[in-house]
């Protein structure tokens, strides 16, 4: 038998797969609570095949210097369906029975999809959560060409849930698409709008008649800089829109994430627009970590999820 007498709990390596880069985040569970150890990033340009994503998670992994081979992954909102099922008190068999004879009913292609039941702050309300087989199946065989095993899958709505208990939601600026996930009795939805970071590098490259790659480095380094201005306003005008239908729960918080969110102009006009909300920059996770204060404020946008994965991925199944 073996024992040990380090308190430290090496956690699953939280892996976020984004569109232009992939993320890996070691953390630790200690006496104080969840800790990053490291992360480290990827870049990805275009498509990359199965092969290149499994080469490079098995290099981030060495990078990082972590031990376990476990690992967590999330599934997009896009790839799995999530809703509210009301059940009285009964046995766990009888509720698993009862999810799958929804799922059926609700789903022409219940047969191919992985049905799962998760209990929300309301005893008789349940999640039911639901994605195809393939899904489950590529995950598993990315992992595993990485040397790695994917010991828990999440849905990024559920994940952010876990992640801070004071959120109200979160606001996910990706590459061409923005999210906005929030909670409802610890049910997630997501509101979608069709606006990403690329499209103000694409507005900038054509306005000063530069490439888009100058284009984008110019961005992360100059902000927008006076370009794209009328995109930017639509995107906040929409997030300003869906915030305040939240009217209850004005003064809770909200997590600004994804790489088109570190543009200075738009946490400008949310902040202006939105006074009596929190904006997280940070999550306790990164405060207990060893990186100095000004990389975890810049960069926290940047490895929010897959720190979510890591810090949640012993709860979220």
């Amino acid at each position: 038998m073996r024992f040990s007498f380090d308190s430290q709990v090496e956690l699953p390596l939280g892996i976020d797969i984004g569109a232009s880069k992939l993320r890996m985040t070691y953390a630790r569970r200690t006496s104080a609570g969840v800790s990053v150890q490291a992360v480290t990033s990827r870049d990805r340009d275009g498509e990359c095949d199965e092969d290149w994503l499994s080469s490079m998670l098995y290099e981030m992994r060495a990078d990082l210097g972590a031990r376990t081979r476990s690992c967590a992954m999330a599934l997009g909102s896009h790839e799995a369906t999530i809703d509210v099922l009301a059940l009285p008190n009964m046995s766990h068999r009888d509720r698993t029975a009862a999810a799958n004879i929804e799922a059926h009913r609700r789903y022409a292609d219940a047969r191919t999809r992985l049905v799962r039941l998760f209990p929300t702050i309301n005893k008789d309300r349940f999640l039911l959560a639901t994605t195809p087989y393939s899904h489950v199946a590529l995950r598993k065989q990315l992992a595993a060409k990485a040397g790695l095993r994917l010991t828990v899958l999440s849905i990024d709505g559920l994940t952010w849930s876990r992640l801070e208990p004071s959120l109200l939601s979160v606001v996910d600026i990706g590459m061409t698409s923005t999210r906005i996930h929030t909670f409802d009795s610890g049910a997630p939805r997501v509101a979608l709008y069709p606006f990403g970071g690329r499209n103000v590098t694409i507005e900038m490259a054509r306005e000063l008649g530069i490439d888009e790659r100058s284009a984008e480095q110019r961005k992360r380094i100059l902000g927008s800089s006076g370009t794209g201005e009328h995109l930017i306003e639509g995107l906040v005008a929409w997030i300003v829109g869906c915030m305040d239908k939240g009217e209850p729960h004005r003064s809770q918080s909200v997590m600004l994430v994804g790489n088109g969110s570190r543009l200075p102009e738009i946490r400008r006009r949310l902040a202006d627009n939105l006074t009596q909300r929190r904006w997280l920059t940070a999550c306790n996770q990164l405060e207990r970590s060893r990186y100095p204060e000004d990389i975890r404020r810049a960069a926290f946008s940047d490895w929010a999820l897959s720190i979510a994965l890591a810090s949640t991925g012993s709860v979220a199944r």
